[in-house]
């Protein structure tokens, strides 16, 4: 009999190590009181916030969404990621211009970060939208003639965001 001693108090304490790490039992009028009692201090439980569903989204439509998005800063301040992926021409790096990249937080972002394509015809400018192959969209804003460009590029994940923005600008 002495020889299974050890075993069984290894599993009476594999069975507490257990209960105190489950969670808790949901308990109902007619449930009857839980064998092993509770112990004394239970860890508290981190739950994510819910992950929004696309019907969630308030805009699922990419042409919707970029017609607000370029509209609204609030949405603007909602749909960018944090960090977002920056990147700039450096017209004055020797010895020729060179592509500065760099990941811009969302506190240190200037609003809007995009112009509202509805104004962009009154300016001369114009808007092509891309469909890239992983399904994420890319907005290009120029003006005709010259170096002044940028490119948006959003995700959908669930709801559209904007991922990264390149002026191309010199």
């Amino acid at each position: 009999m002495r020889r299974y001693r050890s075993p069984a108090v290894l599993m009476l304490a594999c069975s507490v190590t257990l209960v105190a790490c489950a969670p808790a039992p949901q308990t109902t009028p007619t449930a009857a009181a839980p064998a092993v009692p509770a112990p004394a201090t239970t860890p508290a439980v981190i739950t994510p916030a819910p992950v929004p569903a696309r019907s969630e989204c308030p805009y699922p439509d990419f042409d919707a969404f970029l017609k607000h998005f370029g509209n609204e800063i609030t949405l603007q301040e909602k749909a960018t990621a944090d960090p977002l992926l920056d990147s700039y021409i450096d017209a004055e790096a020797e010895p020729e211009p060179r592509k500065v990249e760099s990941r811009l937080a969302l506190a240190d972002v200037e609003w809007p970060v995009m112009p509202d394509p509805a104004a962009l015809a009154g300016q001369g400018r114009e808007l092509q939208v891309n469909t890239l192959a992983d399904g994420q969209r890319q907005v290009q804003i120029r003006t005709p003639d010259s170096s002044d460009q940028q490119t948006y590029t959003f995700a959908q994940a669930p709801c559209w965001t904007l991922v990264k923005r390149e002026d191309e600008s010199i």
